[in-house]
């Protein structure tokens, strides 16, 4: 079992709030999260805002695409459940820092550059965690700053296929790796982590929000020895550490 769990708000979190705003952020905190994952995009007017989708549809009371919308055209409808705004990137970090660490999803390849600027100008790329799903991307960032840290979403990932990582992984032959991996949950097993940890990767599982009884999952994965939880429900973090306080 691991004894170093990374706990980590999936997009804040998802439950009682609405996610990748700064008070889903905060949620995940005041339970524990260590880190706090989110996803950034581009408006057309070239702001770096936070959300999951490439329109406003899903979660806000608005419509549209993001990369075709200004900024305040994005921050006035407010989230669908609070109507809390959108935040950008920059007021996220400037929130938070020195506070909980960041997990950063990619959602566009061209943000890499302008992420990083933002980052450094922050002084935070040792408090963050650079994630995505191309591979050459995280590649690209890594021989920039080879001392941050990247995750390869490797679910839908692309550059490296999870079946050929776990091939290429168990002979030790990966050309290139990343510091963790990230895989949804119902594709992990103990093969899968210990192809990571054969090779320094971390392990890393999100998506627990469809079962019955997540708790069970998110244990079971822990005694498969996984390194690290994106949390959808900000309160089973405290359940899953008091949990481990007594085994």
């Amino acid at each position: 079992m691991t004894t170093k769990l990374l706990f980590i708000g999936h997009r804040g979190t998802r439950t009682n709030s609405d996610e990748n705003t700064i008070e889903a952020f905060k949620k995940a905190l005041e339970f524990g999260a260590n880190y706090v994952e989110f996803d950034v995009r581009k408006t057309k007017d070239e702001k770096i805002v936070i959300i999951h989708d490439s329109t406003l549809d899903r979660t806000t009371n608005g419509s549209g695409l993001i990369k075709n919308l200004n900024y305040n055209e994005v921050l006035k409808p407010g989230t669908k459940n609070h109507k809390y705004k959108i935040p950008l990137l920059s007021e996220t970090l400037k929130s938070l820092k020195g506070r909980i660490k960041f997990m950063i999803e990619l959602k566009e390849d061209d943000l890499k550059d302008t992420i990083l600027d933002m980052v450094k100008n922050f002084n935070l790329l040792d408090d963050c965690i650079f994630s995505g799903r191309n591979l050459t991307v995280l590649e690209y960032i890594k021989s920039a700053y080879p001392n941050t840290k990247i995750c390869y979403n490797i679910t839908k990932g692309l550059g490296l296929e999870i079946t050929e990582f776990m091939r290429l992984g168990k002979l030790k032959k990966l050309k290139f790796k990343p510091d963790m991996i990230s895989l949804r949950s119902n594709l992990v097993n103990v093969e899968f982590i210990e192809t990571c940890h054969i090779n320094n990767i971390k392990s890393l599982a999100w998506d627990f929000v469809s079962y019955d009884d997540p708790l069970f999952i998110i244990k079971s994965m822990i005694n498969m020895g996984i390194d690290g939880l994106l949390f959808d429900d900000h309160r089973n973090i405290v359940k899953i550490k008091c949990w481990l306080s007594k085994t």
